[in-house]
């Protein structure tokens, strides 16, 4: 859950499916955050796609846009693809230096790795 508790049977984003919550009050504390990347779910061709497209285009700003994305790659059977696209994301984490988040993308990768094997 956002709150960090463990457990099983937490409530899910009725919209994006990704983010779980252990009630009302740990939805409505992470709403204000949640909502800025909140977004039905998209098959990984489309994330990876649109992640290649900015990477030919240099735009980097334009590849940390999919991040939020990530949930969608815990579902795909496809590695090669899941691991080049968090790679995308690292480097672009990299390239601008951003502190804002970092820790927090690499523990949201970290547990996508782990929901994987």
């Amino acid at each position: 859950a956002h709150c960090g508790k463990q457990g099983v049977g937490f409530q899910r984003c009725s919209v994006c499916k990704g983010a779980s919550y252990c009630g009302a009050a740990c939805q409505k504390a992470n709403w204000k955050r949640h909502k800025k990347t909140c977004a039905p779910p998209v098959p990984l061709r489309v994330v990876d796609d649109n992640v290649n497209a900015a990477k030919a285009a240099g735009d980097w700003r334009g590849v940390l846009k999919w991040e939020g994305r990530m949930e969608e790659l815990m579902v795909t059977q496809d590695d090669y693809t899941c691991q080049r696209v968090l790679l995308s994301f690292q480097v672009a984490h990299h390239y601008f230096k951003i502190t804002t988040g970092s820790s927090e993308h690499a523990i949201a990768t970290m547990r996508l790795m782990e929901r994987r094997v």
